[in-house]
């Protein structure tokens, strides 16, 4: 009974233990870690500043972001990535902005092929997500993912007309502070500046398509406009191949490409047009997914020098390790040397958490789990054996006592050991105990001595394979069932608060507040 009572009280510290642990690994890595992070970012020190948000890239999945998964292996990433995407937006909203920017690529397949209804249900599941404040405006400028960029197929002609009807104007601009944000849409300038080179055709030269980009900045350009300008454009401007993008930058820098539905930086003559034209203070961009800062010149004269800083993608499934998202701070002109600072805040490799924390950790605990069952068990046959040896030596000793005492035969001082007809061993009191045959059955057994050694030999044969199935049953196959069974039940004792959890974490971050 100590024994077994003992068993039970390691089982209980062992199961509670790693209900602790796991309790705590959770709600540090699901809940914890991403206040922790946000609060280490705090706004750049300004005197009475507006804050600014920059968030770039969420780019939520849908059903055609990974053609070659299973339908049910393509919904579970996408509810993954949703819930990174709501922690690392609480997270952000916990600096308190007064102005949220939106850098462009919102909807994988924002451009995609769609009807009406299922775009409704895709925009409004952006919006589930990145809910906030009604209060605090709120700014969006168009991603090659949301209005596509250049001829194809597989691109709605509606994508244009979706996006201006749920997000806004495709170039537009704000005042800030006694700054001017520039708003513009940078896939429509690539489309129309292989249209101005198509034809050979300078942009002085040019005559912009109404209501585009090139318009738009030349308008801009023309009225006398004395705030500081920020331009936003969600594709980065040119630079030359294999510039530096910072220490922050997780991998390699912004290389010039082209492909279908996009193209990694804008033209040099784009870049040149939009850098003469707005004179910009500070350059904001997205697309490429990871951090950079370079520092582009312009004017033969003046040798303007400006700063761009492209912003990383707050989505988990955008190649980076570390999502993030940019704070601006910004005060209006008036003898500061210095009216705007921003800085990046990184968020947790969420990834790296499934894949480095969890994954190792569970096993880990599975095998301690195992190894805790397998001594148990083994320390739990020992006492039962023991037990049960005890038992039958004292009730075989009760009845060798009392047969002697009734039959009044006295122990030999010296065992005598013969073997019975089907081959069993026999002491002294059991062939005290047997009758001699009579005289008759000496000729009878001679006679029937071959028909009595196969029936022999056919009773011990079907003894002996009852007793190997009966061993095997009984020592196997249940002390088999049993371990797993208590296996499993220790591991689901453990896992059912640490799933609790998880599921209550979500659960929260899902719902709108």
């Amino acid at each position: 009974m100590h024994s077994v009572s003992h068993k039970f009280s390691q089982r209980r510290t062992l199961i509670n233990g790693l209900r602790l642990f796991w309790i705590s690994l959770i709600f540090w890595y699901d809940y914890g870690i991403f206040r922790y992070r946000s609060g280490k970012c705090g706004w750049p020190l300004i005197n009475r500043p507006e804050h600014v948000l920059l968030v770039a890239d969420p780019q939520i999945i849908d059903h055609r972001s990974y053609p070659g998964r299973p339908a049910l292996l393509t919904y579970i990433s996408q509810l993954i990535v949703d819930l990174n995407l709501r922690k690392n937006w609480r997270a952000a909203l916990r600096s308190a902005p007064d102005v949220v920017f939106f850098l462009g690529d919102y909807m994988d397949s924002g451009r995609a092929v769609m009807s009406d209804s299922e775009y409704e249900r895709y925009s409004q599941r952006f919006m589930n997500i990145f809910t906030m404040d009604s209060r605090i405006p709120r700014y969006f400028i168009p991603g090659n993912h949301d209005i596509g960029l250049g001829p194809s197929t597989l691109f709605s002609p509606h994508a244009r007309t979706r996006y201006i009807s749920h997000f806004g104007p495709l170039n537009s601009q704000i005042s800030i502070a006694n700054h001017t944000f520039v708003l513009i849409d940078a896939p429509g300038l690539v489309e129309e500046d292989y249209k101005r080179h198509g034809l050979g055709k300078s942009y002085d030269k040019w005559k912009a398509l109404a209501g585009g980009t090139i318009d738009f900045v030349k308008s801009f350009a023309a009225k006398d406009n004395i705030e500081p300008t920020v331009l936003f454009s969600h594709i980065p401007l040119s630079r030359p191949e294999g510039s530096n993008c910072g220490p922050i930058r997780e991998r390699g820098t912004i290389r010039r490409g082209v492909g279908l539905g996009y193209q990694n930086t804008l033209g040099k003559d784009s870049t040149k047009f939009l850098l003469e034209h707005l004179k910009p203070a500070l350059i904001f961009s997205g697309d490429d997914h990871d951090y950079c800062e370079y520092t582009h010149t312009f004017g033969s004269h003046t040798g303007t020098r400006v700063r761009e800083v492209t912003v990383k993608s707050l989505s988990m499934a955008m190649g980076v390790k570390k999502p993030g998202y940019q704070m601006l701070s910004i005060v209006p002109p008036g003898g500061l040397a210095s009216t705007i600072s921003d800085a990046p805040c990184l968020m947790p490799d969420q990834l790296g958490i499934y894949l480095d924390v969890y994954i190792p950790l569970a096993l880990a605990s599975l095998i301690l789990i195992l190894i805790a069952c397998i001594v148990r068990g083994q320390h739990y046959r020992r006492c039962r054996w023991s037990f049960q040896f005890l038992s039958h030596t004292k009730q075989r000793s009760k009845d060798s006592t009392g047969s002697l005492q009734s039959k009044h035969v006295r122990r030999p001082t010296r065992s005598r050991i013969a073997i019975d007809e089907y081959g069993f061993t026999l002491d002294d009191n059991d062939m005290d105990q047997r009758l001699p045959p009579p005289a008759s059955a000496t000729v009878t057994a001679k006679k029937n001595a071959l028909p009595t050694i196969l029936s022999q030999s056919r009773n011990l044969f079907c003894r002996l394979v009852s007793l190997q199935s009966l061993t095997k049953l009984v020592f196997t196959n249940n002390r088999r069932s049993g371990f797993f069974k208590e296996f499993l039940c220790d591991v689901r004792d453990v896992a059912i608060f640490p799933l609790g959890i998880i599921f209550l974490i979500s659960l929260w971050t899902f719902l709108d507040f």
